[in-house]
């Protein structure tokens, strides 16, 4: 099965913070259902999310978590990926 890179935007108080995962999924729309049932317990201790369009929203809108992209990747790309991202390079 394929793996997938997903990036889920957290929106807080005007504050955003990104957050990317590896999906191992048999197609890009299983990918898809499989970050929706994550994100709808993306904040465990609100027991009633509401459901938005690519994902929801927290503590009476307060807190907003949407899937931002799905991009189809292997596990090596993906250590890359990460590598890359969290790397301070100075030269």
């Amino acid at each position: 099965m394929p793996d997938y890179r997903v990036k889920i935007s957290e929106t807080r108080d005007e504050d955003l913070e990104q957050h990317h995962y590896l999906v191992t999924a048999k197609d890009e729309k299983e990918a898809k259902k499989l970050t929706m049932k994550f994100m709808e317990r993306f904040i465990d201790d609100d027991n009633d999310p509401e459901e938005i369009e690519n994902g929801y929203t927290f503590y009476n809108k307060a807190v907003v978590v949407k899937l931002e992209s799905i991009k189809e990747t292997t596990k090596e790309k993906f250590k890359e990926f990460l590598l890359n991202l969290h790397t301070i390079n100075m030269a």
